[in-house]
């Protein structure tokens, strides 16, 4: 019979601190080989989903304070994002056809469409719309149609918290005519809300702009028309500068959106940025506007760099924003042909309204809601979606964003 070797114990491990400050309360006589030290649990913490580090934080006090921590919750963010890619998931709000009113809200993979995950389903008289979305939080707008009353919310979806956001400052007048817009601050680490509001001067034929700040850390908003408003001579129509604004994309602590300024042209020609950091709008003119006219133009993410996808009846382009160059910022990325289904397919949508996604297999393809468009077969997808009439997306990542700090006393759950 062979005789059973003794186990060592590794003489490597870090020992037991003689005082409990530095020892997991709950667990104050483990064995050496046991103790695991806190830099190791954070690292482990940031590999978890932020719905089981909820439930980590009822363990105990050290716990509790690892992942409420700022530092980690931005690390946790970090993670996901490369574990799950920054286009991998979307979040999907689908009105009911069904119910007629009310919303079904999912996460998506981009490729497929294909339900990873249901968060709720709220059938009330309520009309929600996503409004931007940032680091896993999101800015929902709840309208009560008869009332002609919304309400802004901000949420994470992941653990299922908001905040509702109080009356922006601005005129009743104004806010009938404002867009809203959402990001983070890399500088200050805040969250901030714009409203923008367009004020058509009939007399002068010309508009003005009004913007107000929300920053989340005071939870209050600013009116800063002493260095926002602009004036342009001519009356917006259908497009103008701010088309796009309703629809804008966060990239690298900016909102960038596509207008149009050269009133002679009725395409789109411009970028539009605003910066959250240091609260200004600016303009710069696209570098293909000697494109064939008539091409419809789309503002969208491709990997790490903001692009924009343009499609005539002949051909098809990508033009890829590169910032670190600013004698030729923008590169051909892409350029192949078209035809008449793909471009008309992407007439049928509203940019001011709908993102684009664009998804790197089979050639590259597009997906917006129902449809989907491969650029290099030319081929347009149609999903099959019974319920809803209508289907916004947002790029999904789980967060702890929101859980704790910024006011935790009047977070409300949501649904």
């Amino acid at each position: 019979m062979k005789s059973r070797k003794k186990r060592k114990t590794s003489t490597n491990l870090r020992p037991i601190p003689e005082t409990s400050s530095d020892t997991p309360e709950h667990l104050p006589h483990l064995p050496e080989f046991m103790y695991v030290p806190p830099e190791v649990w954070s690292q482990i913490f940031a590999t978890l989903p932020a719905k089981t580090l909820v439930r980590f934080r009822c363990v105990c006090k050290s716990w509790c304070s690892m992942i409420d921590d700022p530092n980690f919750v931005l690390i946790h963010l970090q993670r996901c994002k490369i574990n799950y890619g920054n286009d991998k998931l979307l979040l999907a709000l689908e009105g009911l056809r069904a119910l007629s009113e009310g919303c079904l809200v999912t996460v998506r993979e981009a490729e497929t469409l294909r339900k990873t995950g249901r968060i709720f389903r709220k059938p009330d008289s309520y009309l929600y719309h996503m409004i931007g979305g940032c680091n896993g939080l999101f800015l929902v707008n709840r309208k009560d149609g008869p009332r002609f009353q919304e309400e802004l919310r901000l949420w994470n979806p992941c653990i299922r918290k908001s905040l509702v956001l109080p009356t922006c400052p601005m005129s009743p007048f104004l806010l009938k005519y404002s867009v809203y817009v959402f990001g983070f601050d890399p500088v200050s680490k805040d969250y901030k809300v714009i409203a923008i509001a367009i004020e058509d001067c009939k007399a002068e034929e010309s508009t003005k702009t009004h913007v107000a700040v929300y920053t989340l850390s005071n939870q209050q908003w600013t009116v800063r028309n002493d260095c926002l408003n602009m004036s342009y001579p001519y009356r917006i129509g259908r497009l103008g500068p701010f088309y796009g604004l309703r629809k804008a994309i966060f990239f690298r602590g900016s909102a960038y959106w596509l207008g149009q300024i050269d009133k002679n042209r009725i395409d789109l020609t411009h970028l539009g940025c605003f910066d959250f950091d240091s609260e200004k709008i600016t303009f710069s003119k696209l570098p293909f506007t000697w494109d064939e006219k008539g091409s419809l133009r789309f503002l969208f993410l491709l990997g790490e760099s903001l692009a924009v996808f343009s499609i005539s009846l002949v051909t098809s382009t990508i033009w890829v924003l590169e910032q670190d160059n600013e004698k030729e910022p923008w590169t051909l990325w892409f350029s192949g042909k078209s035809n008449w289904a793909g471009y008309k397919t992407f007439e049928g949508i509203d940019s001011s309204k709908k993102k684009v996604f664009y998804c790197e297999s089979d050639g590259g393809y597009f997906v917006w809601g129902k449809e989907a468009y491969n650029i290099t077969k030319c081929e347009v997808q149609e999903f099959k979606r019974s319920l809803s009439y209508y289907i916004e997306l947002e790029t999904y990542s789980e967060s702890l964003v929101l859980f704790k700090g910024y006011g935790a006393r009047d977070l409300r759950s949501f649904p």
